[in-house]
């Protein structure tokens, strides 16, 4: 019986991508493929019977395959890959490759064929991914912060999965006049915008990460003035935290101005 080649990906949309197209062009057989994320703290599983592939990472390739994904299959797919991408789960890059395979095959269809299990499976990503951006859109706190005589704004923020990208193209695009830095504290990234300029992600060393966690503070003087504005508009006899926590999970809190000295003793 022919044995399983797994092809083993970093975490980076650059690396699954160049993944999926080695493992297209091999012609080694769909059924005998898989792609696995490798990870920084879990230890790696090695099957026996199976042959293992180390990706290099190519941003031509990375190129190639959207490129044929948007021409091939739909624009609706391209960008449900480049949401998905930023999943946190470890199948996600297994997902896409066959969710690809079965697009060249089926064509803009496939985004209905919800009875293939990769095809549900990418559909449930899709959700998760663009449902905790959504979240983050509407609850980002951002500060005044200042840095060498110069004011910018800053924000931090905890996702499970990795939407900065998502989350900095809404407020580049409705804060294109100002400096700011949001900074995803889990993923150690960070993204730059300057005004009327590109805005850029930049994963983090641990010095860079704590500079930025010193830049919060700064802002501390306008979240005391936040956190007494929203508990003077408050009505004690109609809080319903039930229902408040229905509508606004605890894990998007964390760093919320007007919750964090209220929520610092719960956890997520």
């Amino acid at each position: 019986m022919k044995q399983v080649r797994v092809y083993q990906c970093e975490d980076t949309p650059e690396s699954i991508f160049s993944g999926i197209y080695d493992a297209g062009k091999s012609k080694y057989g769909h059924d005998y493929i898989r792609l696995e994320i490798l990870s920084e703290t879990e230890p790696e599983n090695i099957e026996l019977f199976s042959e293992y592939v180390t990706v290099t990472s190519d941003p031509e390739k990375e190129k190639k395959v959207l490129r044929s994904v948007k021409k091939l299959i739909s624009p609706r797919v391209y960008f449900q890959l480049l949401r998905v991408v930023c999943s946190d789960a470890p199948d996600k890059a297994d997902v896409m490759y066959h969710y690809i395979v079965y697009g060249f095959a089926m064509g803009e269809k496939v985004v209905d064929a919800l009875q293939i299990p990769c095809v549900h499976r990418m559909f449930e990503l899709d959700r998760n991914v663009g449902n905790e951006a959504h979240y983050f859109l509407e609850f980002l706190r951002f500060q005044e912060v200042n840095i060498q005589g110069h004011s910018l704004l800053f924000a931090t923020f905890e996702p499970r999965n990795r939407v900065l990208s998502l989350v900095t193209d809404h407020f580049a695009d409705r804060l294109n006049p100002e400096w700011f830095i949001i900074y995803d504290k889990r993923h150690r990234e960070a993204a730059f915008h300057s005004p009327l300029e590109r805005w850029y992600i930049r994963h983090l060393e641990p010095e860079e990460c704590h500079r930025l966690e010193q830049l919060e503070q700064q802002g501390e003087e306008y979240s005391d003035l936040w956190r007494a504005f929203f508990e003077s508009i408050s009505i004690r006899e109609r809080e319903n935290p039930e229902l408040q926590r229905s509508n606004l999970p605890l894990h998007y809190r964390k760093h919320m101005t007007e919750f964090s000295e209220k929520e610092s003793g719960e956890g997520h």
